[in-house]
């Protein structure tokens, strides 16, 4: 029976291509069939292959990855792009017609795309659950049932992630976790914050009981969820809810499995092909099948590259050169040498970030240009800092400790290490530490976020601090939210705001 939550727009289909063959390829199962398939291994498979799928949807959408994550924090300093400007001025409530499907900000303020990848999870845990253990790949029962709990980690990870992810955004959420008939005509509140972060912990908690350490030999390591991605997204809800020492035991499980090492100066750029020693968990997109036509506007590609990758002469989105200059006052630091170049429009000097520039050209067609970056979302990098925040913020801080991780990091990318740092002024060279580290890999909004709860010091711009204490940084909801579920409400700060 197919079932469609009225809180959300299911556009699922049109998400996915018959053809690809990578696992995170795999098309959804739809809920049409779901009574002839989930009968064996492969379709355990395909299920769980789709929650990645529709994250990639999710996060590629108006590049909401980017958008949510590094576009409003102060990376960027304008935008040609009047919608995407608009993202850096958080004036986020502007005015976009209804039919203006394809606008970035309407698409930004959509939740639809993360529900559907949170209803096949819900699917992968309802049918994976019930599926018995003797279909499942393995010499032996205790094999098979390892294999069901891997499908089934992967799934409470996935919801998991995609509930986290939102509870940044938005702040309270719908928490939608049946696969039942019952919830195909009723209505979802937003549930507290609180409650969701619970239940997300909950989940990935599951998911830790169910899953292994990384594979290195697997071509799937770091692009499907293990112990270690498991870990990471514990650890960053925990800082997120300012509860640091179970942050700081997270993080130590990932530092002392021994699974994951940073990778030496030279072979920086190599993060961003993917799959690197130091990868925790990444969105795969680096192959044909799964990679994006760069030229196509709204991409990040489109946004921050120019010549030789792209045609572009200047980048859309213009890096903020204040802001890049004063962060890497070293500039043996390789993360300035080879993550940034200089380009210029007449007099005017631009940095442009070249991170993500593994674009092929297709049988030599210069119109059919395939990005080729996966989305890197945890890194060990990441948590070694994370790690730092943890010690450096806490009630029981160790500063001395702290700014030990952040020269660790700081060594294997050929800068020299911070001196006469002391105290309180520890919590802002992590964080200024982490905005050298993770510059345009979706982090820095939300760093600034928790960084302002600390520090009580105003972070962004364009948000005051009486805005910021009544919740600006959580994004509003679009209007057309609304016409299907009259239980839902606005975001509290922007009632009102939202034309």
């Amino acid at each position: 029976m197919k079932r469609k939550y009225i809180l959300i727009y299911i556009v699922a289909a049109a998400l996915f291509t018959a053809s690809c063959r990578k696992f995170l390829d795999q098309t959804p199962v739809s809920t049409p069939t779901d009574a002839t398939t989930w009968q064996a291994d492969g379709d355990a498979n395909t299920g769980v292959a789709a929650c990645y799928s529709l994250i990639r949807a999710a996060f590629n959408a108006s590049i909401g990855y980017y958008a949510y994550g590094d576009l409003a924090s102060g990376e960027f300093s304008s935008s040609d792009q009047p919608d995407f400007q608009k993202v850096i001025d958080f004036n986020l409530g502007a005015g976009v017609a209804s039919t203006a499907t394809d606008n970035p900000l309407l698409k930004l303020r959509l939740w639809t795309p993360f529900f559907t990848a949170i209803a096949q999870s819900n699917r992968a845990i309802s049918f994976i659950t019930a599926m018995p253990v003797t279909v499942f790949n393995g010499t032996s029962d205790a094999e098979k049932l390892a294999q069901k709990n891997k499908y089934l980690g992967e799934a409470y990870f996935t919801r998991a992630f995609c509930y986290f992810t939102m509870a940044r955004i938005w702040g309270d959420v719908p928490l939608v976790l049946e696969n039942s008939d019952a919830t195909a005509a009723q209505q979802y509140a937003r549930s507290p914050q609180t409650d969701v972060l619970k239940q997300v912990i909950k989940d990935v908690n599951l998911a830790i009981q169910y899953l292994n350490w990384k594979d290195s030999g697997s071509s799937d390591r770091s692009v499907r969820a293990d112990k270690g991605a498991a870990y990471a997204l514990l650890a960053h809800i925990y800082a997120w809810m300012g509860d640091y020492p179970a942050c700081n035991t997270a993080c130590d499980a990932i530092i002392n499995s021994g699974s994951y090492s940073l990778m030496p100066a030279a072979s920086f750029m190599d993060i961003y092909k993917g799959q690197s020693q130091e990868s925790i968990f990444e969105i795969a997109q680096n192959t044909l099948a799964e990679g994006y036509n760069a030229n196509v506007y709204y991409t990040l590609a489109s946004q921050t590259l120019t010549a030789p990758y792209l045609n572009n002469t200047v980048p859309v989105w213009h890096v903020n050169n204040s802001l890049v200059q004063s962060l890497y006052s070293d500039t043996a630091d390789v993360r300035l040498k080879k993550g940034f170049i200089i380009v210029k429009n007449g007099t005017t000097s631009f940095y442009e970030c070249v991170k993500y520039t593994n674009i092929q050209t297709v049988n030599n067609n210069t119109a059919l240009k395939v990005a080729l970056n996966n989305i890197v979302i945890f890194r060990l990098a990441d948590i070694i800092l994370l790690k730092a925040e943890a010690l450096s913020a806490g009630h029981t801080a160790n500063y001395a400790a702290a700014l030990s991780l952040v020269n660790a990091v700081r060594s294997a990318r050929n800068a020299r290490p911070l001196a006469g740092v002391s105290g309180t002024a520890v919590v802002q060279a992590v964080t200024d530490e982490r905005g050298r580290e993770l510059f345009l890999e979706g982090h820095r909004t939300f760093d600034l976020i928790r960084l302002e709860r600390i520090t009580k010091q105003q972070q962004f711009d364009n948000v005051t601090p009486g805005e910021f204490a009544a919740g600006k940084t959580y994004w509003p909801i679009d209007p057309n939210l609304f016409l299907n579920n009259s239980k839902i409400i606005q975001t509290p700060f922007w009632i009102g705001k939202v034309n």
